[in-house]
């Protein structure tokens, strides 16, 4: 299996992980979402991609992408979205 750009510490977050990120991005003052419909279609390119590693994280930029699909300006770094 390749290797994620910036895994080190913990490789595979757990559900529980993940949603206390996203819970702690969304809380922020002055970070711009994208809609819900947004975000589901741009986390289902995440999810065909052969990039995405562990169900989260992306082997291109290191993100967790439950979170930075949810970004409204978030990219995709293999431009899918």
């Amino acid at each position: 299996m390749e290797k994620c750009k910036r895994c080190g510490l913990k490789t595979v977050l757990s559900e529980s992980d993940i949603d206390k990120m996203v819970d702690e991005v969304m809380a922020m003052k002055g970070v711009r979402l994208a809609d819900e419909n947004v975000y589901l279609k741009r986390f289902e390119a995440c999810e065909e991609c052969d990039k995405l590693m562990y169900g989260s994280t992306c082997a291109v930029c290191g993100c967790v992408m439950q979170v930075r699909a949810r970004l409204a300006d978030g990219r995709c770094p293999k431009k899918k979205w």
